[in-house]
């Protein structure tokens, strides 16, 4: 699949969430967006100051496209989509925690409680959360850089990356 091509694909199955995306489509996909994010970022800075409306536009007319090709390129390595929102719910998890915490203890910073006193094992257990979020994050990354089954798996046949084949 070229570069060109996976654009395309991804952006023409924006929520088709079903089926198999190959690596070349998804990292290619993945690096278009890094491309235009880099370009909004310097356009951004260039035209409003630090301000971020193309950034900020970017996000939201990629987030569906990224989402479902992601999906579908964890159901090529035989996983479920699921597995996509993992970082994400432990990161929120943590914040919540840490904000919900943070607001019963009504102390400043530097008297919050450690480890050694009674409330220390709240913030024992909510360290624990980036440490799952890096990991998870990481295991995603693996995941989705594996190679695809080669034959068909309970999500579909095996995505064809050939130019002359059409995507279903």
């Amino acid at each position: 699949m070229t570069f060109g091509r996976a654009i395309r694909t991804c952006l023409r199955k924006f929520v088709r969430f079903g089926g198999r995306a190959s690596r070349a489509e998804y990292w290619f996909f993945v690096l278009a967006l890094v491309i235009a994010t880099w370009v909004t970022g310097t356009l951004d800075y260039m035209l409003f100051d630090g301000r971020h409306p193309l950034g900020l536009f970017l996000t939201v007319v990629t987030f569906l496209p990224v989402t479902s090709a992601g999906w579908r390129r964890l159901h090529d390595v035989d996983r479920r989509g699921w597995w996509l929102l993992l970082p994400g719910v432990a990161s929120l998890i943590f914040l919540v925690g840490a904000f919900a915490i943070r607001g019963l203890t009504a102390q400043p910073m530097a008297e919050i409680p450690t480890v050694t006193n009674s409330e220390g094992w709240l913030y024992t257990i909510l360290l624990g959360f980036p440490v799952v979020s890096l990991v998870s994050t990481i295991w995603l990354v693996v995941l989705l850089a594996r190679k695809g089954d080669p034959q068909d798996n309970r999500f579909g046949p095996a995505p064809q990356d050939g130019e002359g084949v059409a995507d279903a």
